[in-house]
């Protein structure tokens, strides 16, 4: 069984918990989301970022979408950052030491601070050229800003508690509000009144039933690996669920954010519950109850 790398578990579960960074919000419709690594956002490929038109009227509408994409962004970060700091505060009443924590988050909101002024400056530009230098410039911070946020997002994943592991006799009944994230040879049955989902398949033998969902959005259908000598695994995402999935496969990474979320799950693998809800892990001898852990920061 493989498990999914943590450099890109962590880019995964961002993508489910983090809406201001899915595809749909984080990158303009018009680009390339076939592939997604490890060392760089998604974006930086997207057809926004090409060549700059020789029209004078596309060049000036290009840049204005730019500029859209760029402010929708940073307030994005601003409210990222609020709640990152309201986390690095329960930590530390928790008594961790959050020290690196609070450095990499000031660095995080530097760097978007930076991107709102260079936007600031764009905005006031005298000339096309000044104003494009300036958009550049904002566009780069923020780049380096989604790169620090994953950095950031994985430091906080060493505070999270372990996972609840299933053995081939077991089953894992769930239901709550929240994220979840289940990795390993698994058979599994979900349902959500309203939420999404990703999904890596690491063995090619990943089959979903999605006959009951009642609505859904696939967001993303591409690949994702964790080097440039790694093949890529096939990812599906969809967003704005409603309805009943299954998935079963020798090797899959699931992550699911959704509301009055239930979950039934059999195999061998390793499973982890943030929100509002309790599960019932049932094996030959006995039956486990628990409670879904409080996340680290909540959706938004």
């Amino acid at each position: 069984m493989k498990k999914l790398p943590l450099i890109v578990l962590g880019i995964l579960i961002l993508m489910v918990l983090i809406s201001g960074l899915s595809s749909r919000d984080r990158h303009p419709d018009n680009g390339d989301h076939s592939k997604m690594t490890s060392s760089q956002p998604e974006y930086i490929n997207n057809e926004l970022y090409g060549d700059v038109p020789s029209s004078v009227s596309e060049e000036k509408v290009k840049q204005q979408n730019e500029k859209d994409f760029l402010a929708d962004n940073i307030q994005k970060s601003d409210e990222t950052i609020l709640r990152l700091e309201d986390s690095i505060d329960r930590l530390a009443s928790e008594g961790n030491d959050v020290s690196d924590l609070e450095k990499m988050v000031m660095d995080y909101s530097s760097l978007v601070s930076d991107a709102s002024s260079y936007l600031e400056k764009a905005d006031s530009a005298d000339s096309v050229s000044d104003e494009q230098k300036y958009v550049a410039l904002s566009k780069d911070k923020m780049v380096q800003s989604d790169i620090l946020l994953k950095k950031i997002f994985m430091s906080m994943h060493n505070y999270m508690p372990g996972p609840v592991k299933i053995t081939e006799n077991d089953s894992l009944d769930a239901n709550g509000s929240g994220v979840i994230v289940l990795s390993g040879d698994l058979d599994v049955d979900l349902s959500l009144s309203s939420g999404k989902f990703s999904v890596v398949d690491f063995e090619g033998d990943m089959s979903i039933d999605t006959d009951g969902l009642l609505s859904s959005n696939i967001i993303t259908e591409g690949a994702v690996s964790a080097s440039a000598t790694e093949e890529p695994h096939h990812m599906l995402s969809y967003s704005d669920v409603q309805g009943n999935v299954s998935l079963s496969g020798s090797g899959m990474t699931i992550a699911v954010m959704g509301d009055n979320t239930t979950l039934h799950v059999t195999g061998v693998g390793e499973i982890q519950l943030y929100g509002d809800g309790s599960y019932y892990l049932d094996n030959s001898s006995a039956v486990k109850e628990g409670v879904w852990l409080s996340p680290i920061f909540e959706a938004l």
